[in-house]
C-alpha cells in the first residue's frame, strides 16, 4: 500500500547536518549526525585504496550475478568503503588490479584471502545512470512529488523538485544516503521526516535500469555462495 498523496505533501525531512569531505581518512563517531555526501567520479570510475576497519574489512558485501558481474549489495554506514564513496549497485571492475568482470566468486574469495595488508585496492563503477536530486520543502507544497512502490509517479510543478530535475519514471534508491530498495512507501516516508531540515536527498535511477539491474540484487536470497563480505 502506498502513501497517500495528501501525506507525501506534508514531508518533514531529513538531517541538515553539515556535509563532510569524504577522503577515505575521514572519523565519523558512532552516532555522528553528519550526513556525508557522495564526491564526484570522473566518468564514474572510482580507483581506491581503502584502510581496513578494526575488524580486517572496508565494510562491503558484493554479490556475483549472471552476467558475470560483481556489485555491491550492502555497504556498512561510516565504515571505511562509506566514507571512501561507495554505495549500493556499483560495479568492483578489479581488485588488488585484478579485473572481476567474468571471475567466479571463489576467485573474489581468494584475493581476499590472499589480501594481509592493512588495506583493499579497488576499481569501481558508479551505478548506471544514478543521479542526486536534492529537494527543498515548500511551506505550502510540500515537497512536490508522489511515489508509489518506490517509483516517482508525479512531480508537482513551480517546486523544488521540479527545478532540480526530478521527473516520473525515476526510482528512488536512497533517501538521505539511507538504501531504500525493496522498502515500503510507509517507511520511505518515515525515513524522510525521521528528522528536520527541511531538504531531502535522493539518489534516483530511471525505472528501466532499476528493473534490468537493482531489483536482481536484492530479489536473490541471501545465498553465500554468491555473497563476499570485504
Amino acid at each position: 500500500m502506498s502513501v497517500s498523496w495528501e501525506q507525501q505533501d506534508l514531508f518533514v525531512s531529513s538531517s541538515g547536518a553539515n556535509r563532510t569531505p569524504r577522503n577515505g581518512r575521514g572519523l565519523v563517531e558512532p552516532g555522528c549526525p553528519v550526513r556525508i555526501s557522495r564526491f564526484a567520479a570522473v566518468d564514474g570510475i572510482r580507483e581506491l585504496l581503502i584502510r581496513k576497519g578494526e575488524d580486517g574489512k572496508i565494510g562491503i558485501t558484493v554479490r556475483y550475478i549472471e552476467e558475470g558481474k560483481i556489485l555491491i549489495c550492502a555497504v556498512l554506514r561510516r565504515s571505511p568503503a562509506y566514507l571512501a564513496g561507495l554505495r549500493y549497485g556499483d560495479e568492483v571492475l578489479s581488485l588488488e588490479d585484478e579485473p572481476l568482470v567474468g571471475q567466479t566468486v571463489d576467485r573474489v574469495r581468494e584475493l581476499v584471502r590472499k589480501n594481509t595488508r592493512n588495506s583493499i585496492k579497488l576499481r569501481t563503477k558508479d551505478k548506471p545512470g544514478e543521479r542526486y536530486v536534492t529537494v527543498v520543502r515548500d511551506e505550502e507544497k510540500g515537497y512536490g512529488f508522489r511515489f508509489v512502490d518506490g517509483e516517482i509517479t508525479f512531480v508537482r510543478s513551480n517546486t523544488s523538485a521540479q527545478r532540480q530535475g526530478l521527473e516520473r519514471k525515476l526510482q528512488i534508491i536512497e533517501v538521505n544516503e539511507e538504501v531504500v530498495v525493496g522498502t515500503k512507501d510507509e517507511d520511505i516516508e518515515a525515513i524522510i521526516c525521521g528528522s528536520d531540515g527541511g531538504t531531502v536527498t535522493l539518489c534516483v535511477v530511471p525505472v528501466k535500469i532499476y528493473r534490468q539491474l537493482f531489483s536482481r540484487i536484492s530479489s536473490i536470497t541471501n545465498d553465500s555462495l554468491t555473497l563476499v563480505e570485504l
